[in-house]
């Protein structure tokens, strides 16, 4: 019988395209993603699965799999958008996109009550996951799929070590019914020679035969050389015909800027006149990629989704005043070259900065499926609980090359005297002033009030949605509330503002039970606008017995009890909708332990 698979967040589909890859009958059901470019590249590589284009909210288990008629579930993958946990923001564990987690855990729950419990789970995010406040949430991950049965590890892998010409960390989640040794596989690749591994492969042979000009057709002709490589056999899958092979259109200035940065180089060898004033209030040690130019003989830094960009990294081609074209970016992350992508050329870019490279699936299925010797994962659910701090999750590359006149190779090429910027001042000096030039205040965007700002809430419509409810609230042992995303309000934001007017609407003291981490910092966000917006009949809320337990109203007064859960199909008499609810279980009393059943239903923060 054939594998099947689903693919959750799926993007254009880079994990499933590795997976088809490693299992050649592998049969892809369904797939899921709200950008509807990202989509149609998906449905046109695997033209035989349901692909769904919507909010996640939107979608339940059981409608699923009716519609897309799966019978069983052989891999689950999964990859939740990352910007609420990158390290290019802040750790802000409340942030609403991080219920992107909570969706993923709400299905594979669905799933399985619906008899189609996945056998094998890989999520894939960014390495900011694990660090700071964040790892959390991993714990949390943990502690749900451990809870359902299944065996979990994870670590932080750089692709490179695996053949992909790009050093791309990223997290990686396994999760298996069967018990499976609790492994990576080998690296077939180091950074450096003595190991006994071929070096990091190299820009020039991912993209070395793409020399032609790029068109504005976006195809073109390549030429293997008599000895490809296995990653060049991979990657170049066709005829020597290729699609989107073309590039961001350059203004006359940043073309102007990119002519004076030789291979390796950066921002640092454009001369004052050229730059925007902000690279005179940079450190030295601080964007070390911007207008960066890619050097042949290094592995590519990692292809972001706005890699068409010149100025946001090192995405300048090695020997062309040009940025990368979409389908170098796509060889850059192991596509192969069959792969074509959809939409406007912008959106291809996001597509192929934003997806799991292909390559490195091909690396890791196959390691899954037939257990063989690899490298012992390091987190697990032994080292998560220890306390102590996990290891070093990335190693510096320290083999970077550069062809800068003031830079040296090697970890720290980067960090070189500007150009145009006078004699170099002593590097002690220049330490004491924290890298800068002059003495113009930092701005930190890292701190909480800067992301805070992003995840205002729109209080006319949180308070409108508050009073609707309020008027029209019925009470019962069950309360259930659909999903939806209408307007501004994120959906699950929504029910939980429909459930508090509830409760207000119905009076009296609740110590409501809620398992879910995220939705009880939800409540406690909510609540604060709704009082700041001076909503009617609001109860107060307090945080009981560590914060599982919250209680709506005095405590003075006979307490009822209730437990706060997701439930995948409509239980409001007369109702059609049959998506996802959050429900309100009323009880006579809290149990004295989580009842499995209905522990098993929640989702993580």
């Amino acid at each position: 019988m054939r594998q099947t698979a689903i693919d959750l967040y799926s993007g254009c589909g880079g994990m499933s395209a590795g997976a088809a890859i490693a299992i050649p009958d592998l049969e892809i059901k369904w797939a899921l993603d709200i950008d509807r470019n990202a989509t149609t590249t998906f449905k046109k590589a695997h033209p035989e699965g349901l692909v769904d284009c919507c909010d996640v909210s939107l979608v339940s288990a059981t409608d699923v799999i009716e519609r897309a008629g799966i019978e069983k579930i052989d891999w689950f993958f999964a990859g939740p958008t990352c910007q609420a946990v990158s390290t290019m923001g802040v750790f802000h564990l409340d942030d609403p996109r991080n219920a992107l987690f909570v969706h993923f855990i709400r299905l594979l729950d669905g799933f399985t009550a619906a008899g189609r419990r996945p056998q094998r789970v890989v999520m894939e995010n960014v390495p900011g996951v694990v660090y700071g406040k964040n790892l959390i949430i991993v714990k949390e991950l943990f502690k749900l799929f451990e809870d359902r049965g299944y065996h979990v590890f994870a670590d932080v892998v750089n692709m490179a070590d695996y053949g992909l010409p790009q050093l791309r960390n990223r997290f990686i989640l396994i999760a298996t019914v069967d018990p499976v040794r609790a492994t990576f596989p080998k690296p077939t690749h180091a950074a450096e020679a003595g190991r006994g591994l071929p070096r990091y492969v190299t820009v020039a042979e991912a993209i070395g035969d793409l020399s032609a000009p790029v068109s504005r057709d976006g195809k073109a002709s390549t030429a293997l050389p008599a000895a490809p490589t296995e990653f060049q056999r991979f990657v170049a899958d066709t005829n020597g015909e290729i699609e989107n092979h073309w590039c961001n259109t350059l203004t006359d200035l940043n073309r102007k800027r990119i002519s004076k940065v030789p291979q390796g180089g950066s921002w640092k060898d454009i001369t004052p006149e050229l730059l925007p004033d902000r690279f005179r209030r940079v450190r030295l040690t601080d964007y070390a990629t911007l207008y960066g130019r890619l050097h042949e003989a290094s592995p590519a830094y990692t292809i972001s989704a706005g890699f068409g960009n010149v100025t946001s990294g090192c995405f300048t081609h090695p020997l062309q005043d040009r940025p990368l074209s979409v389908r170098e970016g796509a060889r850059l992350q192991g596509f192969p070259d069959s792969f074509e992508f959809s939409g406007p050329r912008g959106m291809q870019y996001r597509q192929v900065g934003n997806a799991v490279p292909p390559f490195f699936m091909t690396k890791l299925i196959p390691h899954l499926l037939n257990g063989t010797e690899g490298v012992k994962a390091r987190i697990t659910m032994d080292a998560l609980a220890d306390g102590k701090k996990l290891p070093p999750m990335v190693k510096r590359f320290t083999g970077k090359k550069n062809d800068s006149e003031r830079a040296r190779d090697g970890y720290g090429g980067g960090t070189y005297w500007p150009a145009g910027w006078g004699e170099p001042i002593a590097a002690d000096a220049v330490a004491a002033n924290g890298y800068r030039l002059n003495d113009i205040p930092l701005r930190y965007r890292r701190r909480d009030e800067w992301r805070v700002s992003r995840d205002q809430f729109h209080d006319q419509d949180i308070v409108k949605v508050y009073e609707e409810q309020l008027a029209a609230a019925g009470f019962g042992p069950v309360v259930a509330v659909p999903l939806l995303k209408e307007g501004k309000v994120d959906a699950i934001d929504r029910a939980v503002v429909q459930i508090i007017a509830t409760l207000s609407a119905e009076g009296g003291a609740f110590d409501v039970d809620v398992p879910v981490r995220y939705l009880r910092a939800r409540i406690k966000l909510l609540h604060e606008k709704l009082v700041e917006s001076n909503a009617p009949r609001l109860p107060a809320i307090q945080s009981l017995e560590d914060d599982e337990i919250v209680r709506f109203g005095s405590g003075g007064s006979r307490v009822r009890f209730a437990r706060l859960v997701f439930e995948e199909s409509g239980l409001i008499t007369g109702s059609d909708n049959r998506g996802p609810h959050l429900v309100l279980q009323v009880a006579s009393k809290l149990p004295e332990e989580n009842v499995d059943g209905a522990k098993n239903r929640v989702a993580a923060g």
